[in-house]
C-alpha cells in the first residue's frame, strides 16, 4: 500500500506542502523533495532573507532597466524629431527643450504655481519702478506661456504692461475693512482664482489692511514654476525688499529633513590635490617637450622618445579642441576631428617627415650605441651619487614630525596621500553600499510599502487653490519640549501636524487613515530670499493619525514619528539623493523616458497624497513682520503643508484644491492647540495664550470659523 506523508514547509509567507508516497515513487522524487526541503530549510535557519530579497530586488530592477537602456536611445531620437515638428508647426513661439519632474506633473487642475504672502509697512515702497526694472531685463517676464503637443512654449506679448500684474486691491473686502477676522478669506479668494492665460505667470497682489488697529501692506507673490526656473529668481525677487546678502550668516538646520548623509570630503580634496599635482607636471612638460613653447626642440633630428612626447601632446591639445567645439555649436560633425587634428599638428610643424626621421634614429645602430652609452652612465650615476643622498633625505623625513617640511620626498608624498587614499576609499565603499541597496529599498519604500486610502489621494481637483494658516507657536515652547523629550524641533511640529489632521479627518466626518504618506522637503530663508542654488532632497514619512497603544496621547504619537524618521533617514539616503540631483541637474529626468517617469510620479503622488514643506532660519529682511510660504501641490497630490518659521515663532500653513474647503480650516486650528497639549503632556508649563487679536509679534493671525470662505 502506497502511504501519503504531507509536510509543510514555510518559506517567507508562502506554505509549500509536498507529498510522499512511499519507495515505490522511485528515488528521483525522494530526491528531489529533500533538496527541496533542505534548500527551503538552510535559507530559514541561516537568515538568508535579507540576501535573497536583495538578490530579488536587485533582478528585478536590471530587468526593468534594461529595457529602458534598450528604449532609451530611441526615445531620445523621437523626443528630439517630436520638438523639431513642434518648433516647425510654432515658429513664433521658443519651446522649451528642457525637462523636469515639475513640467511632467503640470495638469490644467494641478498647476505649479508658488506662492508667498509677506505682511510689513515698507514692503510695498516702490513696487511699480521695481518690477519694470525687472521685467525689462527678464524676458520671460513678458511672455506668455503655453504648453503645446507636449512642450511649454513662451511668446513675448506685443503690449506688455506691468499693471496687467500688479494688483492694488482696495483697503475692504466685501463690503467690509481687510483686518485680522477676514484677511484669510481675502488672501483665499485671491489665491483660488487662475492666473490669466493671456499673460505671464505671475502676479503681485498688493493690499492694505488693518491689524491691530495699524494699516500695514500684505503681499501675495504667485508665480509659476518654469519662470522661477528659467529665470534664476526667487518669490522675494518681486518685491522691492531691503536686505543685504553679508547678513545672512549660514546656519545648518537641525531638521532631521536635511542632511540624511555627509557629503564626501576626502575625494573632492583627493581629486583637487590630483588635478592640481597634475596640471602643475603638465604645464612643466609642455614647456620642455611642445615645439608651440619651445621652437629649438625641431630644429634638430628628434629620437622616438621625443616623438612620442610631441604625439601626445598633439593628441591631448586635439580632444580639448573637439570637446569646445562640441559645446559651442550645435551638430558637429565627427569628421571636422581630423581637420582639428591637422591644424594642431601643423601648429607644432610635426608632419610625417618629423615621424620618419624618428623613426629611423630609434633603429640607427650609431644612435642606439650612444643611447646605450647615456643609460649606463646615467644609471651608474644614480647608484653611485644620488641614490645615498636620496636615502639620506627620506630617512631624514621619516624622523621627523613635519613631514611636509620635506617636499621633494617619497615619505612627504605618502604622508599626505595615503590618509586621503583610505578615507576615499571608505567612503567609495559607503557610497557603493548605497547604490547596490537602493533598487530594493526604493520599490519596497515607494511602491510596496503598505497604506490605507484615505480621503486626500480619493478627491476630485478642480483646479482652484485656498489657502490657510494657523496661529503662531513659540519657539521657546517647541524647545521646551524638545529638551525634555530629546525630539527634534522638527519631529515635535511633525507630531503636532499628525495630530492636526487627526482632528480634521475626525470632525470632517472622514473616516481616519493609520497614517498619512508625506514626500517632505526642507528649504531654507536663504533660498527662499536669495539666488542661491541650494540641494536639497526629499524624505518620504509616514504621520500616524492611530498609534499602537493610546489613540489620543500625544507623547505616543511624538515617539512614532520618532520612530519613522529614523527609518526614513536610515533606508532612504538613495532616494533622497536622486531627488536632489534631480532638483539641481535634472539627472532622472534627462535619461528617463518621460512617458514612464509620468506613470511612475503620477502613482507617487496618489500614493502619497501630501505633501510638507519644513522652512527654517533667519530671516534679516527690512520690514517684514510676517511671512508665509506654500509650494504647491503636483499630480494627483491635492493638499501641501509649511511649517514656516519666522522670527520666534512658527506656523502652519496649508494649500490645497478647493474642493476640500472650507474644511481646511480644521487642520491649521487644531495645530496650535496640538502643540499645547504636547507640551502639557511631557510636563512643560504652558505658555499665556495669544489673544484672537494678533499682537504686533504675530501679525497675521488666525481665521475663526465664522469667517470660513464656503467652497
Amino acid at each position: 500500500m502506497k502511504e501519503e506523508v504531507k509536510i509543510q514547509i514555510k518559506f517567507g509567507g508562502m506554505a509549500v506542502i509536498y507529498r510522499k508516497f512511499g519507495r515505490k515513487r522511485g528515488l528521483s522524487t525522494v530526491l528531489h523533495f529533500v533538496m527541496a526541503t533542505a534548500s527551503f530549510n538552510l535559507l530559514d535557519f541561516l537568515g538568508f532573507r535579507f540576501f535573497f530579497y536583495t538578490a530579488v530586488g536587485f533582478f528585478i530592477s536590471v530587468a526593468v532597466a534594461i529595457p529602458i537602456l534598450i528604449y532609451y536611445p530611441f526615445s531620445k531620437w523621437s523626443r528630439k524629431s517630436w520638438l523639431r515638428f513642434v518648433k516647425w508647426r510654432y515658429p513664433n513661439w521658443t519651446i522649451v527643450e528642457e525637462v523636469s519632474v515639475r513640467g511632467i506633473l503640470d495638469q490644467g487642475r494641478n498647476q505649479g504655481i508658488y506662492t508667498l504672502l509677506l505682511q510689513g509697512k515698507s514692503i510695498t515702497d516702490g513696487v511699480r519702478s521695481h518690477l519694470l526694472q525687472l521685467t525689462s531685463t527678464r524676458p520671460m517676464l513678458r511672455s506668455v506661456l503655453r504648453k503645446m503637443w507636449g512642450f511649454y512654449g513662451w511668446r513675448q506679448v506685443d503690449e506688455f504692461r506691468v499693471e496687467n500684474h500688479l494688483i492694488n486691491a482696495s483697503c475692504s473686502f466685501k463690503g467690509r475693512p481687510i483686518t485680522e477676522s477676514n484677511l484669510q478669506e481675502f488672501v483665499n479668494d485671491v489665491t483660488s482664482k487662475f492666473l490669466s492665460p493671456n499673460f505671464s505667470p505671475w502676479q503681485v497682489f498688493v493690499a492694505t489692511c488693518f491689524l491691530n488697529g495699524e494699516e500695514t501692506k500684505v503681499c501675495i507673490v504667485r508665480v509659476h514654476h518654469l519662470i522661477l526656473r528659467r529665470e534664476h529668481l526667487t518669490l522675494a525677487d518681486f518685491l522691492p525688499l531691503k536686505y543685504s546678502s553679508e547678513n545672512w550668516e549660514y546656519q545648518e538646520s537641525d531638521s532631521p529633513l536635511t542632511n540624511l548623509y555627509s557629503e564626501p570630503s576626502a575625494l573632492p580634496r583627493l581629486h583637487q590635490m590630483l588635478t592640481e599635482s597634475f596640471s602643475n607636471y603638465w604645464n612643466e612638460f609642455l614647456c620642455n617637450n611642445d615645439p608651440a613653447e619651445n621652437p629649438a626642440l625641431l630644429k634638430k633630428s628628434i629620437g622616438g622618445f621625443q616623438c612620442v612626447k610631441i604625439g601626445v601632446i598633439v593628441w591631448v591639445s586635439t580632444v580639448k579642441e573637439v570637446t569646445r567645439c562640441y559645446k559651442k555649436v550645435d551638430g558637429f560633425r565627427f569628421i571636422e576631428v581630423f581637420a582639428i587634428l591637422r591644424r594642431e599638428a601643423s601648429k607644432r610643424n610635426f608632419r610625417t617627415s618629423v615621424i620618419f626621421w624618428a623613426f629611423m634614429n630609434v633603429v640607427n645602430p650609431v644612435e642606439i650605441f650612444y643611447s646605450s652609452i647615456h643609460w649606463m652612465w646615467y644609471i651608474c650615476v644614480t647608484f653611485i651619487l644620488k641614490t645615498p643622498i636620496l636615502l639620506i633625505r627620506e630617512l631624514n623625513a621619516l624622523r621627523s614630525s613635519q613631514k611636509h617640511f620635506h617636499p621633494d620626498t617619497l615619505t612627504s608624498v605618502l604622508a599626505c596621500y595615503l590618509p586621503l587614499v583610505f578615507q576615499t576609499i571608505a567612503e567609495l565603499t559607503s557610497i557603493a553600499t548605497i547604490v547596490v541597496t537602493a533598487p530594493k529599498l526604493i520599490l519596497e519604500e515607494l511602491f510596496f510599502k503598505s497604506s490605507e486610502t484615505n480621503h486626500l489621494q480619493t478627491i476630485s481637483l478642480c483646479g482652484r487653490k485656498i489657502v490657510a494658516w494657523s496661529e503662531e507657536v513659540e519657539i521657546e515652547t517647541i524647545s521646551k519640549i524638545s529638551s525634555v523629550t530629546g525630539a527634534s524641533e522638527a519631529e515635535i511640529l511633525l507630531a503636532a501636524t499628525a495630530a492636526s489632521f487627526k482632528e480634521y479627518f475626525k470632525q470632517s466626518g472622514l473616516q481616519t487613515p493609520a497614517e498619512i504618506l508625506v514626500t517632505a522637503k526642507f528649504v531654507s530663508q536663504r533660498a527662499l530670499f536669495l539666488r542661491n542654488q541650494e540641494t536639497r532632497g526629499v524624505l518620504c514619512l509616514g504621520l500616524p493619525t492611530k498609534t499602537p497603544l493610546l489613540d489620543d496621547n500625544p507623547l505616543e504619537t511624538l515617539q512614532v514619528i520618532q520612530e519613522n524618521v529614523h527609518k526614513a533617514r536610515s533606508k532612504q539616503k538613495a532616494t533622497y539623493a536622486i531627488s536632489a540631483a534631480e532638483s539641481s541637474t535634472g539627472l532622472v529626468s534627462c535619461y528617463v523616458p518621460s512617458i514612464l517617469l509620468k506613470l511612475a510620479l503620477l502613482y507617487l503622488t496618489r500614493r502619497y497624497s501630501l505633501s510638507l514643506t519644513h522652512v527654517d532660519g533667519d530671516l534679516p529682511v527690512e520690514g517684514v513682520d510676517a511671512a508665509m510660504y506654500w509650494r504647491p501641490p503636483q499630480g494627483y497630490c491635492s493638499m501641501s503643508v509649511t511649517l514656516h518659521r519666522h522670527g520666534g515663532g512658527v506656523r502652519l500653513g496649508v494649500i490645497g484644491d478647493a474642493m476640500i474647503g472650507p474644511h481646511h480650516f480644521l487642520i491649521t486650528k487644531a495645530f496650535r492647540r496640538s502643540v499645547q497639549e504636547l507640551a502639557v503632556t511631557v510636563g512643560v508649563p504652558r505658555t499665556p495664550s495669544r489673544s484672537r487679536s494678533p499682537s504686533p509679534a504675530s501679525p497675521l493671525g488666525s481665521a475663526s470659523p465664522t469667517t470660513s470662505p464656503g467652497y
